[in-house]
């Protein structure tokens, strides 16, 4: 049985399949009243990764870095605050009033409980207060959902990365820049979803190579440059030849690159040879899942997406994390040993049983509780008996059925929904959504959700991008002084010591862009959560893809696309 209904949100069709239904009955919840990318829209609208601010630890009064701006209605620790053991929360207990929207009684909860500055495992880093949503990091700046990294500057969704700078979705690797989706690669530049190369640049989808530049599809290979093949020699003589260390030199081989890989296959998706029965991209080592997204080690799921460290096992509408999670519903960031989470976000490590929570650390059958610690049989972060919790949560449950939340716009939240935009603690454009669905501000308003007016910082702009020196040899120390106008956006940036270490080590010239356009620039060589149903331009199979029909590459499906590899 399968049925089509149309969405409470955007009003569009969308189809609910019958082994959606059976997960649905097993882990006793209604049937959503959005379709699958309302849904994750509004998950992404509850995670702020990069997003920075500095501000005052509302307990201490220390300066701090924080995702959360200084006019936030909510007080915001510094992390040694947040955890400290002289609160736990219950410290803002409500009791729960049968005659209001339960909901709205989270909603009060939400804005005064105080919130951590920074989501990361904190006393597991070192030196990285720049970090968010990372664990065991050392030496590290502005990544984000990072783990086991070290000497890490601007990149993002990390795992075991060294000694690299610009990259995005990269794991077990060392010594890379501006690349996108590698693994196990060392001394690779430019490049995009290769695996075990060395001494790569500008090259695509290749394994096991060494010594190429400007490849794409090639498997076990060396020594050639745009898919031809050169000896070691005249390799090397070629390579001298482009002037890697100029900055316009660069730039220009990158725009010939990105034009010679379009005249090659690509896959319908990105992924490996552990994958058994998945859907959806860059998914690897997964098993009987569909619509997934960046994720690995993923079972028996569907609409998962960020799942960075395995396993993620039986779970629905699930964004983020992993680490031996199970039976996961509409949440996102939730992870290591969770089990069995409901309509929650960062609720973590060794969770049980937990619905319509935020920040429920370390707890296990709470409901309704915000910024709470290490408690049990709690609603609305007040303790309770078992027998009490049990009796007093059945009852809310039902009760959010006759008489549901209602937002600005006349949407109804019933048990069965992920938290309301108003339950945030941030506005659109300071979270992930904003990356991944574009939307401005007047469109942003129009659907009833926040929009933050966030005070540039002024700087005395002391060079121009353009007047950068074009290779890294012409460039002294003096450059760590200068403020950077980017050439895109004209925004100010900065080269730390750490950059400068880094991109000396690598021979290549100082960027001209800052973070945020470098972030940018990165996104857009990852396509977008978003599937469609379009044919192989070879055989004409039908296949599931993040290629849009409108777009310029040659996507095949996976038995053309191996019958073609080099």
């Amino acid at each position: 049985m399968k049925e089509e209904r149309t969405c409470q949100n955007c009003k569009n069709r969308f189809v609910i399949e019958s082994e959606d239904f059976d997960f649905y009955k097993k882990i006793s919840v209604p049937p959503p009243t959005w379709c699958p990318e309302c849904r994750l829209i509004r998950r992404f609208s509850f995670m702020n990764l990069w997003s920075l601010y500095k501000r005052k630890c509302s307990k201490c009064g220390k300066s701090m870095v924080s995702i959360h701006a200084e006019d936030t209605e909510f007080p915001v620790y510094c992390q040694p605050c947040w955890w400290a053991d002289d609160w736990d929360g219950t410290e803002y207990a409500m009791e729960y009033n049968q005659n209001r929207p339960f909901l709205e009684q989270v909603r009060e909860l939400v804005n005064k409980t105080p919130y951590m500055g920074l989501e990361s495992a904190y006393l597991t880093n070192t030196n990285s207060d720049y970090t968010n949503g990372t664990a065991y990091s050392k030496n590290c700046y502005m990544t984000f959902w990072a783990d086991y990294c070290e000497n890490v500057y601007y990149s993002i969704f990390l795992f075991n990365l060294r000694d690299s700078l610009n990259c995005y979705r990269m794991k077990d690797s060392e010594l890379c820049y501006e690349d996108v989706g590698c693994y196990k690669c060392y001394t690779t530049y430019y490049s995009e979803e290769c695996d075990s190369c060395t001494d790569v640049w500008f090259s695509r989808s290749c394994t096991g190579c060494t010594n190429c530049f400007g490849c794409i599809n090639l498997r076990n290979k060396s020594y050639c440059i745009f898919n031809e093949q050169y000896t070691k020699e005249k390799y090397f003589e070629k390579l001298k030849e482009f002037n890697l260390s100029s900055y316009f030199a660069l730039e220009n081989i990158r725009r010939k690159v990105y034009e010679f890989w379009l005249k090659y296959p690509r896959r319908a998706y990105i992924g490996n040879s552990l994958n058994v029965n998945v859907t959806g991209d860059y998914v690897y080592e997964s098993k009987n899942s569909r619509d997934t997204y960046m994720a690995s080690g993923v079972e028996d799921s569907r609409f998962t997406q960020f799942i960075s460290v395995a396993k993620a096992h039986d779970s629905y509408d699930y964004t983020g994390w992993g680490n031996g999670a199970e039976r996961i519903y509409e949440s996102c960031v939730v992870g290591e040993g969770a089990n069995n989470i409901k309509f929650s976000n960062e609720c973590w490590p060794d969770v049980l049983n937990i619905e319509y929570s935020i920040y429920a650390i370390t707890c296990k059958n709470v409901m309704g509780c915000v910024n709470l610690k290490r408690k049990e049989y709690c609603i609305l972060n007040k303790q309770y008996t078992k027998e009490e919790y049990e009796k007093l949560s059945t009852h809310i449950r039902e009760e959010m059925i006759r008489n549901p939340y209602v937002d600005s716009l006349g949407r109804t939240w019933k048990y069965g929904e992920f938290l309301p935009y108003e339950l945030s603690p941030f506005t659109y454009n300071q979270t992930i959504a904003l990356a991944f669905f574009p939307k401005n501000k007047e469109e942003i308003l129009k659907e009833g959700i926040r929009w933050h007016e966030a005070e540039e910082n002024e700087y005395i702009i002391t060079i121009q991008a353009k007047d950068l020196p074009d290779s890294i040899q012409n460039t002294d120390e003096s450059i760590l002084k200068e403020v950077i106008a980017c050439e895109t956006c004209g925004k100010a940036y900065k080269i730390l010591q750490g950059e400068l270490d880094l991109l000396r080590r690598f021979s290549l010239p100082i960027y001209h862009h800052c973070s945020t356009c470098r972030r940018n620039a990165l996104f857009f060589r990852t396509n977008l959560p978003r599937l469609y149903n379009r044919n192989c331009m070879k055989c004409n199979k039908q296949i599931n893809t993040s290629y849009a029909p409108d777009r310029p590459e040659i996507v095949y499906c996976e038995q053309c696309y191996q019958a073609e590899m080099v």
